[in-house]
């Protein structure tokens, strides 16, 4: 995506443009504040129960509340735009709110023996961001043809089953 694409789809000259931003990664750090000043403002109350994977439920649904309010086309452009801003991998994301947040919340799931350790708390934070986008990205895709919170915390209560450990009981019905 350039930058004249941006300003026509945003109908704004591209001296506008430059006025605000130097260039593309500048927007889409922009964009991303947001989705962190909504996190503070309204969703870091919501993680305060003590099952941490109520918690993530929690967190996936205040992500896609925020994508919902942005809209759609909005939307689709940061998903355009994502590239151009993660162009070393999962680094530029470790210190932003909601990753740091939701790794607080599966460590201490693990540590309270409420999430499975087979797999590091980055790398559990990592699939759930991978997974929520995908469903956001979807939704934008499909015009906002859904409700995406709804479907975000069925799909996430879903996927959190598994983060589950298993019991000794569900190790024995297991091996039989």
């Amino acid at each position: 995506m350039t930058v004249r694409m941006i300003c026509d789809a945003a109908n704004i000259s591209s001296g506008t443009f430059y006025h605000y931003f130097e260039n593309k990664t500048d927007l889409i750090i922009e964009l991303f504040s947001l989705i962190d000043d909504y996190f503070e403002e309204n969703v870091l109350e919501r993680l305060s129960d003590e099952d941490e994977l109520v918690n993530v439920i929690r967190f996936c649904s205040g992500f896609s509340e925020f994508v919902m309010q942005t809209g759609v086309a909005k939307s689709k452009l940061i998903n355009s735009m994502f590239p151009v801003y993660s162009k070393g991998g999962h680094h530029e994301e470790r210190g932003r709110i909601l990753y740091r947040e939701l790794n607080a919340i599966i460590s201490r799931g693990q540590e309270k023996g409420q999430i499975i350790t087979e797999y590091a708390a980055e790398q559990l934070v990592d699939m759930i961001l991978v997974m929520v986008r995908g469903y956001c990205f979807d939704w934008a895709r499909r015009e906002g043809s859904y409700d995406l919170v709804k479907y975000t915390e069925e799909m996430i209560a879903l996927f959190v089953r598994g983060l589950r450990p298993c019991s000794a009981y569900d190790l024995k019905m297991q091996k039989d």
